[in-house]
């Protein structure tokens, strides 16, 4: 699948692109369609820029336990997809794994 398959949606000022199979999902929960967005070169995103000692520190201070192992890629998308959720850390260390791991390769 290219990017060009995924549909935009944004909801309350948050912008993400779904898989065609999961926009209905979306839109049960309030997503709507919408143009495009183009990342803005000259704005990296903060989380890309942190070393892998300011991700693991960002987990720990919110209380997102780290998987063993973890290399600075899985560490972004594990703050990207926690920051998303809205849960705590506890909340989030309790969900399912399967669960978990949805939510980081969105």
């Amino acid at each position: 699948m290219t990017d060009n398959e995924l549909i935009p949606v944004t909801k309350h000022g948050e912008y993400l692109e779904v898989h065609p199979v999961a926009l209905s999902q979306h839109e049960a929960l309030g997503w709507v369609k919408c143009a495009r967005q183009e990342p803005a070169d000259n704005e990296p995103d903060g989380a890309k820029k942190a070393s892998v000692a300011d991700l693991r520190d960002s987990l720990a201070a919110a209380g997102v336990t780290v998987p063993d192992g973890a290399k600075k890629a899985d560490l972004v998308a594990l703050l990207t997809a926690f920051e998303r959720s809205g849960l705590s850390g506890a909340d989030w260390n309790n969900l399912a794994d399967e669960d978990r791991a949805a939510r980081v390769a969105q």
